[in-house]
């Protein structure tokens, strides 16, 4: 099959979260399989500097985008694993030091500049040379490529019919926008209505992701649920509920290729489930890299993530004290939300010992975590799939999570009497329920057998992208 990813992020040209690294890796499993694949995203400034083999293919697209048309150069870079990446190079709105926000607030053109882009895709499936069967969009800034590829259909025939498939990554971030960015759609007005992008007076681009898009995914068995309730869904179960047919969980793989201990060239020393001794370096090293103590006994705790209120940073914050008395020593990494980079901050300072706040998104220091650290810390509020406790368990990095969403079905509950299960869950959204988990892990972290025991359960998991791919390539040829 011919196979066009429409995205907003693909690691490593673009990257604030999981959403990249879905985008880089599902692509090279489809190619593998022997499909050919292509994926189409904006030319960011951080894509500038990373794709320096990129070249202008002689394609300027002109874009309507209300009462002006706007253009766009095509950049395209052949990678190494076969999938075309098309790049589309529009200064004026995506050549700025982040992707979607000024550090402080959304940009204010993000309606303008993910309708340009989504534009811009559907007209590249126009040209004979990018014909696909099947265009697959993630998350709210290509949600309206469905839409347009319906309107484009309706109005030019069935020779531009293209399959599209939706995934949703998030559904808290939908693409809300006032009733005035209408006009930038060039969409007629039967367009805004409730059974198409208006929504509460807003116009929703997920919400047209959803409704016009022939399947919709999204990242795991249980958060597919989760988001057809009033309580998951932020507003769009009942349009979820009403496609509930054609809605499909699909759990997120791992690139083993990056995310191994046994290769991984950042860790101070590679390790297997066969032989461990080599984590113990790893813990050495991330510990003397932060400043940080730990006795032998005494387990070394992650939080790697966005700081945001999803990702459950209210709840660690809260049990920081009570885990720093029960002898954890605590490492954290990520960007987000400054309120919470200043708290994280303050209990580094009241901690510095004991509690390491890196405020960054730093790969390289990811990966020396992932192989120093004894647990991993996910307490969020939900979760649709989650990628950090996957990448923990191929670690041997005891994932401690809330049960929901994708952490639900990818974490097992240890058992002490039968030995088995790959990590320590907890339901109520409280720092207390967090404290106990992580508790329950301490004391069997003093059981040496037990726990190495516990790693190599873990460690035996196998998350990888071929299954998944499989079950996207079967998506994509269903009539």
């Amino acid at each position: 099959m011919k196979i066009f990813f429409a995205a907003s992020e693909m690691t490593p040209y673009a990257k604030t979260g999981g959403l990249g690294d879905v985008v880089s890796a599902l692509p090279r499993a489809l190619r593998q399989l022997g499909h050919e694949v292509t994926v189409c995203l904006p030319f960011y400034r951080a894509a500038q500097e990373v794709a320096r083999d990129a070249k202008p293919i002689g394609l300027t697209l002109s874009i309507p985008l209300g009462s002006r048309t706007v253009t766009g150069d095509v950049l395209e870079l052949k990678q190494s694993d076969g999938v075309r990446v098309l790049f589309v190079r529009r200064d004026e709105f995506f050549d700025r030091s982040e992707l979607y926000y000024t550090g402080l607030r959304d940009y204010e053109d993000n309606a303008e500049r993910f309708l340009f882009f989504s534009k811009a895709v559907v007209e590249l499936l126009g040209y004979t040379r990018f014909r696909a069967d099947v265009v697959h969009c993630h998350d709210w800034p290509t949600a309206f490529v469905p839409v347009q590829v319906r309107y484009r259909e309706q109005t030019r025939g069935t020779e531009f019919r293209v399959k599209s498939v939706f995934t949703i990554h998030n559904i808290a971030y939908q693409g809300m926008f006032w009733s005035l960015d209408f006009p930038l759609t060039n969409l007629p007005g039967e367009f805004f209505t409730p059974e198409s992008l208006e929504f509460y007076g807003q116009m929703n681009l997920m919400k047209g992701g959803i409704v016009f898009s022939d399947a919709v995914t999204t990242v795991s068995r249980t958060y597919s649920l989760e988001i057809q309730t009033m309580e998951g869904g932020f507003g769009l179960d009942p349009v979820l509920a009403a496609r509930a047919d054609d809605v499909q969980g699909i759990v997120n793989g791992v690139d083993y290729t990056l995310w191994n201990p046994a290769t991984d060239p950042q860790l101070r020393e590679r390790y297997t489930p066969e032989d461990l001794s080599g984590k113990r370096a790893c813990r050495a090293d991330v510990l003397a890299k932060l400043g940080l103590e730990a006795a032998e006994t005494q387990p070394v705790a992650a939080f790697v993530s966005r700081l945001t209120e999803q990702k459950g940073v209210e709840v660690l914050v809260g049990a920081v004290e009570k885990l720093v008395k029960s002898g954890l020593t605590l490492i954290v990494l990520g960007k987000g939300e400054g309120k919470y980079e200043e708290i994280l901050a303050g209990v580094a300072g009241e901690f510095p010992r004991q509690v390491a706040v890196r405020i960054a998104h730093d790969e390289e220091l990811s990966h020396q975590i992932q192989g120093g650290a004894d647990l991993l810390l996910v307490p969020s509020h939900f979760e649709p799939c989650g990628l950090t406790q996957l990448y923990a368990l191929k670690y041997g990095t005891i994932p401690v999570v809330r049960a929901t969403g994708g952490l639900e079905d990818t974490v097992q509950q240890y058992d002490s009497r039968t030995e088995e299960g790959t990590g320590f869950k907890f339901a109520p959204y409280t720092s207390a329920a967090l404290v106990e988990a992580v508790q329950r892990a301490i004391l069997l972290h003093k059981q040496p057998k037990k726990w190495q025991k516990l790693m190599r359960n873990a460690m035996a998991r196998d998350f990888s992208w071929r299954a998944s791919a499989q079950k996207y390539e079967k998506l994509y040829a269903a009539p």
